[in-house]
């Protein structure tokens, strides 16, 4: 989209460089400033720099204007924005965006904000937390996902990416004896006779129905997630661990 405006908070005469947002607003701002805070913009080299000399050559970002009006006040000296404040889609797009950029000032306030989240936006705390390599925050919202009846397969299927959904639900053959389904990990459960033969659940496949489907005739299992996967606690369970 061609800029149609100049952002009112970042217009400075003496900047020495001009970024578009992807939905058309013009960010006049610093190159030293964006150097200091971000790892991607200090190697950039002259990649952010208006070549040939040329002051109105523009520089277009993948990122809306109300994200990048978050991003950009954690590279200058001033009070920085409350999170708390910020509709959780934007803040979501800010947090993408501290990761990419490896802003570290805004860093730390991301991952706060989306562990404060994991309550109300399980899965889309889950999808950042796979992306970005936290563990702890994915094993979190991952449990929060099972007891929100806001979180059904639809909806991660419009949350998570295709990799993390295939391993968020596995849906077992059905030859299994007896399944638990669970994000991440199915299990089978066996019987503690070392030679007895497994009971046959009442149903040949399972369907998902909330937190956790069990067979009429089998044990109560409670999971627990470690390290990106549920190991069942019950001894007669065999788990089959599906690392994310």
């Amino acid at each position: 989209m061609e800029p149609t405006r100049i952002s009112n908070r970042f217009c400075a005469s003496d900047s020495d460089l001009t970024i578009a947002s992807s939905d058309g607003v013009l960010f006049k701002v610093h190159h030293k400033n964006l150097e200091v805070h971000s790892d991607v913009f200090a190697n950039a080299e002259g990649a952010t720099r208006p070549q040939n000399g040329a002051p109105d050559e523009i520089v277009y970002l993948s990122e809306s204007a109300d994200v990048l009006e978050l991003l950009f006040q954690y590279m200058y000296r001033q009070p920085q924005p409350d999170l708390r404040d910020v509709e959780f889609g934007v803040f979501a797009g800010l947090a993408e965006a501290a990761e990419k950029y490896v802003v570290y000032s805004a860093l730390g306030w991301c991952r706060m904000r989306m562990k404060e989240s994991t309550t109300t936006h399980p899965l889309q705390v889950l999808d950042y937390a796979v992306k970005h390599g936290h563990v702890d925050l994915a094993n979190e919202s991952a449990q929060q996902s099972m007891l929100s009846s806001a979180c059904g397969v639809a909806e991660a299927m419009d949350s998570l990416a295709p990799s993390t959904f295939k391993k968020w639900v596995r849906i077992p053959p059905s030859s299994s004896p007896y399944w638990l389904i669970q994000p991440f990990v199915p299990y089978t459960c066996r019987s503690s006779s070392k030679n007895a033969s497994p009971k046959k659940s009442s149903s040949s496949s399972a369907s998902w129905s909330g937190t956790q489907k069990t067979s009429p005739s089998s044990k109560s299992v409670s999971p627990r997630m470690i390290g990106m996967r549920f190991i069942a606690e019950d001894t007669n369970c065999e788990s089959k661990d599906v690392d994310i």
